[in-house]
Formats: C-alpha cells, structure tokens, sequence
C-alpha cells in the first residue's frame, strides 16, 4: 500500500470517528455553523480525494517496499 492510500484510510478512519459526535451536537442543536461548515469542508476534500483515487489508471509502486 502506498503512503497516499495510507494516509487516505487514516483520514476516513478519523473523519468516521467524528462523526458520531457532531450528529449529536447537531441533534441537540448545539453544533455551531462554524464546525458544521468546518466539518463539511473536511467530508469534501476527503470525497475529492476518495474520487480521484479510484479514477486513477495504472500501477503505482511504494518505493519503501521495492527489494
């Protein structure tokens, strides 16, 4: 796996954990706009990220795992 996708799943991972806290301050409508905005620019940038992966073409090879 190379350091991109790594870095790719820890984000989800991170972005996963967080979510669960923000539907409930939004829920019980204590979520400020600015956190809510904040977080939406997050899920965002993640997605473009997560689109541009899986439309990429070819092989590429972690250099740290070549003999």
């Amino acid at each position: 796996m190379i350091r991109a996708d790594r870095e790719l799943l820890a984000e989800l991972a991170r972005m996963n954990s967080d979510v669960v806290p923000l539907a409930m301050r939004i829920m019980d409508d204590s979520a400020t706009l600015d956190e809510q905005r904040t977080f939406a620019d997050r899920l965002i940038e993640l997605s473009t990220r997560l689109h541009n992966r899986a439309h990429q073409t070819g092989l590429v090879i972690d250099s740290d795992q070549q003999s």
